[in-house]
């Protein structure tokens, strides 16, 4: 049980004082003995001594003058009431006189002998409540006679024991004024203390802005002061704390990177929006892989969520359990993989289209060298001139979209009549589909003009025209329309064919992309054209739109904007 400082301080205040008073009791007590003692000694020396003695040393006094002496003193003296017994011997013990009178005529005490040896003796009979004295009575420096008084001392006792209670009723009243003024003092001590409890119990329950009322002077109200400044330096500290943690919040929250901290029991402390986009709710799965997987601060980690592809690099720091908490970073780095992955199929793509035409090349060269028939070496001849150009052209694309991923500027932007370029193309492809029975007509509602590269459109135009009479079964037809908004300019190729597969679409834009692998080889085709054509329409600020259904055809929407501009890259 806790004991307030109130009660500590009365307690110690109260056993001080009580202390005080037994000590300075005992003190004033004895002091008080021995006084009345000593005022008793000084009487009867002063009684034997100035009459007493002068009396009694005439040698010449017979027995009964001595006894009258002996008797008148008694008699006369004011300190007689207080001798009980006073005896007069000779220099043998003798007693010569007495009061009371004794029938007894040896008194051999030690007090006597002492006396008769030349020596005064004061003696304190405690049992008895007496004091002895025994005085010698000399002619000259011969001692004739010995004087002995019995003193009564049983009213010192009472007298001490009066004191004893006048005292004690005066410790009693003054201990218990001390303690009223103790419990005063303890109370004006406590109360600024008590205040001082109370604003600090506020101050560690948040509230920082509290008032300490603590009107002194002294070392509590300059404690009271330095509550106070406290008070107002932590709230200051507190409100700086809380902006930064506000602002790294913010940062953390806004940042493309993904955040996930953890403490040393594996609970997640922090997680910002982008770390919960990318993980997609699979945050167990993944702290318990990057515990598998990392070994240190350095480790680089590639996690798969869902379609994309995180790198996870970590830190450690350390947590409220004073052990290793972990910090993980997740960058997505989905487009990077996609872009490697091209590459590394651009790479092959490249790789194998020049691999045939020059495996032929070889074969049919090295043929040549055994053959003497003329028609067969101009056939093969026919063959390798074929695959050079077949080199050639897809060098040239390569090229040509090297330039487009560098941003050179290449167009050679005018006026143009796109209206007149659709009429070209088709009229210039129309002998291709002729060839296989296809019926390619144009819609043309209006004439329009626009800021574009001739040729480049025209090389837009041709590629999706000749890939729709490429593609589309004999028979089929072809559909050019151009048409004007109000803020763009459609060409749309529309046939009938045999359409795309839903799961290629979103990659027929891709470089070396085919649809039909076999039959785009045999046909010549190197998987280059609808990247270059969208390149090209990107280049002019518009795009290219595909819709297809397996059985139902395809719809290619080439969208430029309708408005003149000068730069468009």
């Amino acid at each position: 049980m806790t004991k307030s400082i109130e009660s500590r301080l009365i307690i110690v205040f109260g056993l001080l004082i009580l202390i005080v008073m037994f000590i300075s009791s005992f003190f004033i007590i004895d002091r008080v003995k021995n006084y009345f003692y000593e005022d008793m000694q000084k009487k009867i020396d002063f009684m034997v001594n100035s009459s007493l003695v002068q009396l009694l040393q005439d040698k010449d006094l017979k027995r009964s003058e001595l006894q009258n002496i002996i008797d008148q003193t008694m008699k006369e003296s004011q300190y007689g009431f207080m001798i009980n017994k006073l005896i007069v011997t000779d220099s043998q013990g003798k007693v010569i006189a007495s009061f009371p009178r004794l029938s007894i005529s040896f008194f051999p005490s030690d007090e006597i002998l002492n006396s008769l040896s030349g020596y005064k003796v004061i003696k304190q009979d405690g049992e008895r409540q007496i004091l002895i004295f025994s005085y010698p009575i000399k002619d000259g420096k011969v001692v004739q006679r010995a004087l002995y008084l019995e003193v009564s001392s049983q009213n010192v006792p009472g007298t001490v024991r009066d004191i004893k209670n006048i005292l004690l009723m005066a410790y009693l009243v003054s201990i218990t004024f001390s303690l009223l003024i103790g419990l005063l003092f303890a109370k004006t001590l406590s109360n600024p203390l008590r205040k001082l409890t109370n604003q600090a119990l506020k101050m560690a329950d948040g509230n920082l802005d509290v008032n300490i009322d603590v009107n002194s002077r002294d070392e509590i109200g300059k404690l009271a002061d330095a509550f106070a400044k406290m008070a107002r330096n932590i709230k200051m500290y507190i409100s700086e704390l809380e902006f930064e943690k506000q602002k790294l919040e913010r940062i953390l929250q806004n940042m493309s990177d993904g955040v996930v901290a953890v403490n040393s029991k594996n609970e997640i402390i922090h997680i910002n929006e982008s770390a919960k986009k990318f993980l997609n709710g699979n945050i167990e799965d993944f702290i318990n892989k990057m515990e598998q997987e990392s070994h240190s601060d350095s480790d680089i980690t590639i996690y798969t969520s869902g379609n994309l592809t995180l790198e996870v690099s970590r830190a450690t720091f350390i947590d409220s359990y004073l052990n290793q908490g972990f910090i993980f970073i997740i960058h997505d780095i989905t487009q990077q993989a996609k872009l490697d992955n091209m590459r590394k199929q651009f790479v092959a793509n490249v790789s194998h289209e020049l691999r045939t035409p020059i495996t032929t090349i070889k074969t049919y060269s090295e043929t040549l060298l055994d053959v003497d028939d003329e028609e067969t070496k101009r056939h093969f001849l026919s063959v390798i001139i074929k695959e050079c150009d077949r080199m050639t052209r897809l060098v040239s694309d390569l090229l040509y979209l090297s330039r487009l991923d560098s941003g050179e500027n290449i167009l050679n932007l005018e006026e143009v009549n796109l209206s007149e370029l659709v009429r070209f193309v088709c009229e210039k492809l129309k002998i291709h589909a002729k060839k296989k029975n296809q019926t390619l007509s144009c819609s043309i509602l209006q004439d329009v003009v626009a800021m574009v590269d001739r040729d480049k459109i025209e090389q837009v135009l041709i590629n999706l025209v000749s890939n729709a009479i490429t593609y589309v079964q004999e028979g089929g037809k072809i559909n050019v329309v151009l048409q004007k908004e109000e803020d763009s300019i459609k060409i749309i190729v529309q046939d009938n064919g045999p359409g795309i597969p839903e799961e290629d679409l979103p990659r027929i834009f891709e470089r070396f992309y085919r649809v039909d692998k076999a039959r785009s080889r045999e046909l010549g085709k190197s998987g280059l054209g609808l990247s270059i054509a969208d390149e090209i329409v990107k280049a002019h600020g518009g795009r290219i739109l595909v819709e297809s259904k397996v059985g139902s055809g395809t719809t290619f929407t080439v969208v430029l904007p309708a408005k003149e501009v000068e730069n468009l890259l």
